[in-house]
């Protein structure tokens, strides 16, 4: 086989590598923001129990200060009550005292209901914060492992690179060209063997002339229906980019 072909073989080997190293340093990334969103989610359920949790104090604190805002109210009507001339304006005081009772009794249900919502929410407070602490802990873990698989690929990817381009100096600059824009156009398909007097590119029959000088390997030939660099497999080399 030629010895441009050869290499040409062996540059579409590492370009394929290439690529692979490149979609799996793309995806490391999206992988982590994937696992990081576990952990933002356990965060977002600790943090809504949490701002729960207060605005229940809130509310607590409001009805308490309702509360003493009717018993100050009730303690005024009391003190009304020895000045009274007439049994009408008692009778009148003593409902105003048992409706400020009632608003009172209500207040003080709702404060009964509310502090038994807190202490439930805040036993299972805990449970939140330790959803949270194992998910962080795990992320974290990933996370590094991740940002090491991150830099061995970019190595790897850097190293990769580096043998290309010495592999593409000892080839001339047309060959290529060629091999780059069929690369490009191909999906990553540009040298493909030759099976059965069929490229096995676009699976096209090749001419019977043309077969006889790709198996002799004397020139480079380009199939004529895709343009991709052909070769007989009986004669690929079992090479590999130089480490």
């Amino acid at each position: 086989m030629k010895k441009e072909l050869e290499k040409l073989i062996l540059l579409q080997k590492g370009d394929i590598e290439i690529a692979e190293f490149e979609r799996a340093l793309g995806g490391i990334p999206g992988q982590i923001d994937a696992a990081r969103s576990g952990m933002e989610e356990k965060k977002r359920q600790l943090d809504q129990a949490l701002a729960a949790m207060e605005d229940g104090k809130v509310r607590r604190r409001k009805l308490e200060q309702e509360a003493q805002a009717e018993a100050d109210h009730m303690a005024k009507v009391k003190t009304k009550l020895p000045a009274v001339k007439t049994n009408k304006e008692y009778s009148a005081l003593l409902a105003e005292i048992d409706a400020i009772k009632e608003k009172v009794s209500g207040i003080e249900d709702q404060e009964l209901e509310l502090m038994e919502s807190l202490e439930s929410e805040e036993r299972e407070i805990p449970t939140f914060q330790a959803a949270f602490k194992e998910e962080e802990s795990a992320f974290k873990e990933y996370e590094a492992k991740k940002n090491a698989e991150a830099e061995r690929v970019r190595q790897q990817l850097e190293d990769a690179r580096a043998r290309r381009e010495g592999l593409v100096e000892t080839l001339d600059a047309k060959w290529v060209n060629s091999y780059d824009k069929v690369f490009r156009a191909r999906e990553g398909q540009a040298v493909v063997p030759l099976k059965d007097n069929i490229c096995q590119g676009c699976f096209q029959h090749i001419l019977p002339q043309m077969v006889i000088d790709i198996k002799i390997g004397e020139k480079v030939f380009q199939c004529q229906h895709c343009s991709r660099f052909l070769y007989w497999p009986e004669e690929s080399p079992e090479t590999a980019l130089p480490k």
